[in-house]
Protein backbone atom coordinates (compact mmCIF):
# COMPACT_ATOMS: atom_id res chain seq x y z
CA UNK A 1 0.00 0.00 0.00
CA UNK A 2 2.53 2.25 -0.73
CA UNK A 3 0.36 5.24 -2.99
CA UNK A 4 -2.90 4.58 -0.74
CA UNK A 5 -3.19 5.26 3.26
CA UNK A 6 -4.61 2.70 5.83
CA UNK A 7 -7.49 3.49 7.15
CA UNK A 8 -6.17 4.24 10.66
CA UNK A 9 -3.30 6.63 8.79
CA UNK A 10 -5.44 8.87 7.01
CA UNK A 11 -7.70 9.42 10.38
CA UNK A 12 -4.48 10.56 12.01
CA UNK A 13 -4.13 12.61 9.44
CA UNK A 14 -7.58 14.20 9.45
CA UNK A 15 -7.14 14.52 13.50
CA UNK A 16 -3.65 16.16 13.44
CA UNK A 17 -4.77 19.14 11.96
CA UNK A 18 -8.36 19.48 13.94
CA UNK A 19 -6.64 18.96 16.86
CA UNK A 20 -4.07 21.45 16.43
CA UNK A 21 -6.67 23.90 15.11
CA UNK A 22 -8.66 23.10 18.61
CA UNK A 23 -5.92 24.07 20.37
CA UNK A 24 -5.21 27.36 18.55
CA UNK A 25 -8.86 28.11 19.34
CA UNK A 26 -8.88 27.32 23.00
CA UNK A 27 -5.55 29.73 23.56
CA UNK A 28 -7.00 32.13 20.89
CA UNK A 29 -10.03 32.03 23.66
CA UNK A 30 -8.16 32.13 26.69
CA UNK A 31 -6.07 34.85 26.15
CA UNK A 32 -8.65 36.97 24.76
CA UNK A 33 -10.48 36.35 28.21
CA UNK A 34 -7.72 37.20 30.53
CA UNK A 35 -6.10 40.19 29.03
CA UNK A 36 -10.11 41.58 28.11
CA UNK A 37 -8.95 42.18 24.59
CA UNK A 38 -11.95 44.67 23.11
CA UNK A 39 -14.38 43.44 20.67
CA UNK A 40 -13.49 45.61 18.05
CA UNK A 41 -10.01 44.64 18.18
CA UNK A 42 -10.04 40.97 18.70
CA UNK A 43 -13.23 38.94 19.28
CA UNK A 44 -13.19 35.25 20.90
CA UNK A 45 -13.90 32.55 18.97
CA UNK A 46 -16.91 31.80 21.06
CA UNK A 47 -18.01 35.43 20.31
CA UNK A 48 -17.48 34.37 16.51
CA UNK A 49 -19.38 31.78 16.30
CA UNK A 50 -22.32 33.70 18.12
CA UNK A 51 -22.21 35.94 15.66
CA UNK A 52 -22.49 33.57 12.70
CA UNK A 53 -25.81 31.75 14.28
CA UNK A 54 -27.21 35.22 15.10
CA UNK A 55 -26.27 36.81 11.98
CA UNK A 56 -26.46 33.39 9.67
CA UNK A 57 -29.68 34.99 7.64
CA UNK A 58 -27.61 37.83 6.88
CA UNK A 59 -24.48 35.84 6.38
CA UNK A 60 -25.36 32.77 4.30
CA UNK A 61 -27.55 35.50 1.92
CA UNK A 62 -24.58 36.88 0.43
CA UNK A 63 -23.08 34.22 0.55
CA UNK A 64 -25.13 32.80 -2.17
CA UNK A 65 -23.55 35.66 -4.08
CA UNK A 66 -20.38 35.20 -3.40
CA UNK A 67 -20.77 31.51 -4.04
CA UNK A 68 -22.03 32.04 -7.41
CA UNK A 69 -19.09 34.39 -8.71
CA UNK A 70 -16.45 31.79 -6.96
CA UNK A 71 -17.88 29.30 -8.99
CA UNK A 72 -18.76 31.07 -12.13
CA UNK A 73 -15.40 32.77 -12.22
CA UNK A 74 -13.79 29.51 -11.69
CA UNK A 75 -15.36 27.39 -13.82
CA UNK A 76 -15.03 30.37 -16.67
CA UNK A 77 -10.92 30.32 -15.87
CA UNK A 78 -10.24 26.47 -15.92
CA UNK A 79 -12.33 26.66 -19.62
CA UNK A 80 -9.90 29.09 -20.92
CA UNK A 81 -6.82 28.48 -19.59
CA UNK A 82 -7.53 24.90 -21.00
CA UNK A 83 -8.39 25.82 -24.38
CA UNK A 84 -5.25 28.52 -24.67
CA UNK A 85 -3.17 25.73 -22.72
CA UNK A 86 -3.80 23.25 -25.93
CA UNK A 87 -3.22 26.20 -28.46
CA UNK A 88 0.07 27.17 -26.75
CA UNK A 89 1.15 23.05 -26.46
CA UNK A 90 -0.14 22.48 -30.15
CA UNK A 91 0.92 25.85 -32.02
CA UNK A 92 4.72 27.28 -31.63
CA UNK A 93 3.56 30.89 -33.28
CA UNK A 94 0.66 30.79 -31.18
CA UNK A 95 3.09 29.86 -28.19
CA UNK A 96 5.51 32.98 -29.05
CA UNK A 97 2.82 35.62 -29.32
CA UNK A 98 0.21 34.84 -26.27
CA UNK A 99 2.09 32.91 -23.69
CA UNK A 100 4.71 36.91 -23.19
CA UNK A 101 1.38 38.41 -23.07
CA UNK A 102 -0.37 36.05 -20.31
CA UNK A 103 3.04 36.46 -18.53
CA UNK A 104 2.81 40.28 -18.78
CA UNK A 105 -0.60 40.50 -17.88
CA UNK A 106 0.14 39.21 -14.36
CA UNK A 107 1.82 42.34 -13.60
CA UNK A 108 -1.40 44.31 -13.48
CA UNK A 109 -3.06 44.23 -10.47
CA UNK A 110 -6.20 43.40 -11.21
CA UNK A 111 -8.19 45.63 -8.11
CA UNK A 112 -7.22 48.70 -10.70
CA UNK A 113 -8.77 46.86 -13.68
CA UNK A 114 -12.18 46.47 -11.60
CA UNK A 115 -13.25 50.28 -12.15
CA UNK A 116 -12.62 49.31 -15.56
CA UNK A 117 -15.14 46.72 -15.54
CA UNK A 118 -17.53 48.18 -14.13
CA UNK A 119 -17.83 50.75 -16.69
CA UNK A 120 -17.73 48.39 -19.81
CA UNK A 121 -20.23 45.73 -17.94
CA UNK A 122 -22.02 47.35 -15.35
CA UNK A 123 -22.75 47.20 -11.67
CA UNK A 124 -23.53 43.29 -12.32
CA UNK A 125 -22.22 39.95 -11.96
CA UNK A 126 -20.33 40.23 -14.84
CA UNK A 127 -17.08 42.77 -14.06
CA UNK A 128 -17.09 40.20 -10.38
CA UNK A 129 -16.76 37.14 -12.11
CA UNK A 130 -13.69 38.48 -14.37
CA UNK A 131 -11.99 39.83 -12.15
CA UNK A 132 -12.29 36.00 -9.99
CA UNK A 133 -11.41 34.18 -13.34
CA UNK A 134 -8.30 36.86 -14.12
CA UNK A 135 -7.36 36.08 -10.86
CA UNK A 136 -7.96 32.55 -11.21
CA UNK A 137 -6.48 32.16 -14.44
CA UNK A 138 -2.65 32.51 -14.69
CA UNK A 139 -1.71 28.90 -12.34
CA UNK A 140 -4.09 27.21 -14.34
CA UNK A 141 -3.23 28.16 -17.85
CA UNK A 142 0.56 27.62 -16.39
CA UNK A 143 -0.25 24.04 -14.43
CA UNK A 144 -2.07 23.00 -17.71
CA UNK A 145 0.81 23.67 -20.63
CA UNK A 146 3.51 21.85 -17.92
CA UNK A 147 1.34 18.73 -18.03
CA UNK A 148 0.26 18.71 -21.32
CA UNK A 149 4.03 19.04 -22.55
CA UNK A 150 5.48 16.76 -19.80
CA UNK A 151 4.83 13.74 -21.81
CA UNK A 152 7.43 12.01 -23.37
CA UNK A 153 7.81 12.44 -27.12
CA UNK A 154 8.85 8.56 -27.40
CA UNK A 155 5.12 7.77 -26.14
CA UNK A 156 3.94 9.86 -28.44
CA UNK A 157 6.18 8.61 -31.46
CA UNK A 158 4.91 5.04 -30.01
CA UNK A 159 1.21 5.98 -30.34
CA UNK A 160 1.71 7.23 -33.77
CA UNK A 161 3.13 4.25 -35.10
CA UNK A 162 -0.20 2.23 -34.23
CA UNK A 163 -1.76 4.29 -36.52
CA UNK A 164 -3.33 6.57 -33.77
CA UNK A 165 -4.81 10.00 -34.96
CA UNK A 166 -4.15 13.59 -32.79
CA UNK A 167 -7.28 13.40 -31.02
CA UNK A 168 -6.44 9.47 -29.63
CA UNK A 169 -3.20 10.39 -28.97
CA UNK A 170 -4.44 13.58 -26.74
CA UNK A 171 -7.87 11.66 -25.39
CA UNK A 172 -5.50 9.15 -23.92
CA UNK A 173 -2.35 9.65 -24.06
CA UNK A 174 -1.27 13.53 -23.17
CA UNK A 175 -4.46 14.36 -21.10
CA UNK A 176 -4.16 11.44 -19.11
CA UNK A 177 -0.55 12.21 -18.57
CA UNK A 178 -1.36 15.76 -17.90
CA UNK A 179 -3.59 14.91 -15.05
CA UNK A 180 -1.58 15.21 -12.00
CA UNK A 181 -0.80 18.69 -12.87
CA UNK A 182 -4.16 19.58 -14.16
CA UNK A 183 -5.57 18.92 -10.99
CA UNK A 184 -2.12 20.87 -9.03
CA UNK A 185 -3.56 23.83 -10.87
CA UNK A 186 -7.07 23.75 -10.02
CA UNK A 187 -6.78 22.71 -6.55
CA UNK A 188 -4.47 25.95 -6.60
CA UNK A 189 -7.43 28.06 -8.28
CA UNK A 190 -9.43 26.80 -5.78
CA UNK A 191 -8.35 29.66 -3.08
CA UNK A 192 -7.23 32.38 -5.35
CA UNK A 193 -11.27 32.19 -7.02
CA UNK A 194 -12.33 32.69 -3.60
CA UNK A 195 -9.82 35.78 -2.93
CA UNK A 196 -10.73 36.92 -6.18
CA UNK A 197 -14.35 36.96 -5.32
CA UNK A 198 -14.06 38.73 -2.30
CA UNK A 199 -11.72 41.56 -4.20
CA UNK A 200 -13.99 41.96 -6.95
CA UNK A 201 -17.15 42.87 -4.07
CA UNK A 202 -15.01 45.88 -2.86
CA UNK A 203 -15.58 47.68 -6.37
CA UNK A 204 -19.37 48.43 -7.39
CA UNK A 205 -21.02 45.56 -5.23
CA UNK A 206 -24.18 45.66 -3.34
CA UNK A 207 -23.91 42.20 -2.39
CA UNK A 208 -21.89 39.31 -1.36
CA UNK A 209 -19.49 39.04 2.06
CA UNK A 210 -16.63 41.00 0.16
CA UNK A 211 -19.12 43.70 0.13
CA UNK A 212 -20.30 42.86 3.99
CA UNK A 213 -16.87 42.58 5.17
CA UNK A 214 -16.23 46.20 3.25
CA UNK A 215 -19.01 47.46 5.32
CA UNK A 216 -18.43 46.05 8.55
CA UNK A 217 -15.33 47.61 8.41
CA UNK A 218 -15.83 50.85 8.07
CA UNK A 219 -18.95 50.51 10.98
CA UNK A 220 -15.78 48.60 13.20
CA UNK A 221 -17.82 45.71 13.23
CA UNK A 222 -14.98 43.30 13.98
CA UNK A 223 -16.88 40.27 15.04
CA UNK A 224 -19.36 40.09 11.92
CA UNK A 225 -15.74 40.64 10.13
CA UNK A 226 -14.22 37.86 11.58
CA UNK A 227 -17.68 35.95 10.89
CA UNK A 228 -17.48 36.52 7.46
CA UNK A 229 -13.72 35.35 6.84
CA UNK A 230 -14.54 32.08 8.94
CA UNK A 231 -17.18 31.68 6.55
CA UNK A 232 -15.17 32.45 3.59
CA UNK A 233 -12.78 29.91 4.87
CA UNK A 234 -14.41 27.38 5.32
CA UNK A 235 -15.74 27.28 1.81
CA UNK A 236 -12.91 27.67 0.33
CA UNK A 237 -11.66 24.39 2.65
CA UNK A 238 -14.58 22.47 0.91
CA UNK A 239 -13.97 23.41 -2.46
CA UNK A 240 -10.61 22.00 -1.94
CA UNK A 241 -11.64 18.97 -0.79
CA UNK A 242 -14.15 18.62 -3.88
CA UNK A 243 -11.17 19.13 -5.65
CA UNK A 244 -9.00 15.96 -4.29
CA UNK A 245 -12.38 13.92 -4.24
CA UNK A 246 -13.03 14.62 -8.68
CA UNK A 247 -8.76 14.05 -8.28
CA UNK A 248 -9.42 10.33 -6.83
CA UNK A 249 -12.00 9.42 -9.08
CA UNK A 250 -10.35 10.46 -12.30
CA UNK A 251 -7.15 9.00 -11.21
CA UNK A 252 -7.43 5.56 -9.52
CA UNK A 253 -4.24 4.45 -11.03
CA UNK A 254 -2.39 6.63 -8.51
CA UNK A 255 -4.82 6.27 -5.41
CA UNK A 256 -5.77 2.23 -6.24
CA UNK A 257 -9.13 1.11 -6.73
CA UNK A 258 -10.75 2.83 -3.32
CA UNK A 259 -14.50 3.16 -3.86
CA UNK A 260 -17.01 4.87 -1.71
CA UNK A 261 -14.85 3.92 1.35
CA UNK A 262 -13.78 0.36 0.39
CA UNK A 263 -10.82 -0.88 -0.49
CA UNK A 264 -10.31 -4.03 -2.91
CA UNK A 265 -10.34 -7.74 -1.13
CA UNK A 266 -6.67 -9.02 -0.64
CA UNK A 267 -6.45 -12.17 -2.81
CA UNK A 268 -6.68 -15.46 -0.87
CA UNK A 269 -3.71 -17.16 0.23
CA UNK A 270 -4.88 -20.16 0.61
CA UNK A 271 -4.28 -21.04 -3.72
CA UNK A 272 -0.72 -20.21 -3.74
CA UNK A 273 -0.08 -22.61 -0.68
CA UNK A 274 -1.35 -25.18 -1.69
CA UNK A 275 -0.10 -24.85 -5.03
CA UNK A 276 3.46 -24.84 -3.34
CA UNK A 277 2.97 -28.06 -0.93
CA UNK A 278 1.46 -29.79 -4.19
CA UNK A 279 4.82 -29.21 -5.69
CA UNK A 280 6.76 -30.47 -2.58
CA UNK A 281 5.25 -33.25 -2.71
CA UNK A 282 5.70 -34.04 -6.31
CA UNK A 283 9.35 -33.49 -5.40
Amino acid sequence: MSKRLRPSARAKDVAAPILLMALILAAWEILVQVFEVPTYVLPAPSEIVEQIYLERVMIFGHLRVTLFEIVAGYLLAALVGFLLSIAIVYSKAFRRGVLPLIVAAQTIPVIAIAPILVIWFGYNDVPRIIITALVAFFPLTVSFVTGLESLEPELINFFRSLNASGVQIFLKLRLPAALPNIFAGLKVATTLAVIGATISEWVGASAGLGYLMAQDTQQINTTRVFASLVVLGAVGIAFFAFIGLLQRMFMPWVYGRRRFGRWPKRRAAGPAVGAKEVGTSAQ
